[in-house]
């Protein structure tokens, strides 16, 4: 049974299929960046092999890129996400302008921040899942950089260019 969380939208907002999109876009743009992700480090770890008659033989010292490297782009559907929750108060506003829904009934309400709430906080709401699903993501595939490049292999900085990551 989903909360009820019609006060955190505008009155008569369909808020519902709000979060069902939202949560939609969100898995999107997770499965994006995992194949965003996983590609390039596979490819990165193949560059780890050399074939020697039949067989496929660790070249030592060799060193996969750096992780911020490996993910960088990844994030970028999450970013989409976001810059769209981004523009929803703006929606929410002018949904208190159409038809017979009154702006000044909303302006003379007894609690004076309730209009601002009501624009502001589902999408607030939106974004503080989006960043939870951006470490999600970032700790989902730096376990799996960790966890499957072959023993030795890691380069001696795996944060070199960290700035890289958030791109």
């Amino acid at each position: 049974m989903t909360p009820d969380l019609s006060p955190l939208y505008p009155l008569g907002w369909p808020w519902q299929k709000e979060l069902q999109y939202t949560g939609a876009a969100l898995g999107l743009s997770a499965i994006y960046a995992f194949f965003r992700f996983v590609f390039p480090f596979q490819a990165a770890v193949n560059q780890l092999y050399e074939l020697r008659g039949r067989e496929r033989v660790l070249i030592p010292g060799e060193t996969v890129p750096p992780f911020p490297q490996v993910f960088a782009g990844a994030l970028a559907g999450v970013w989409l996400v976001a810059l769209c929750l981004l523009l929803m108060p703006v929606f929410h506003h002018r949904w208190h302008w159409w038809g017979s829904r009154s702006i000044y009934l909303m302006r003379r309400l007894p609690r004076r921040w309730e209009f601002c709430r009501r624009c502001v906080a589902g999408p607030a709401l939106g974004l503080a899942g989006t960043v939870l699903c951006a470490l999600l993501m970032v700790t989902l595939c730096f376990l799996w950089y960790w966890f499957l490049t072959p023993a030795g292999h890691l380069p001696p900085d795996v944060w070199a260019g960290i700035g890289g990551i958030l791109c």
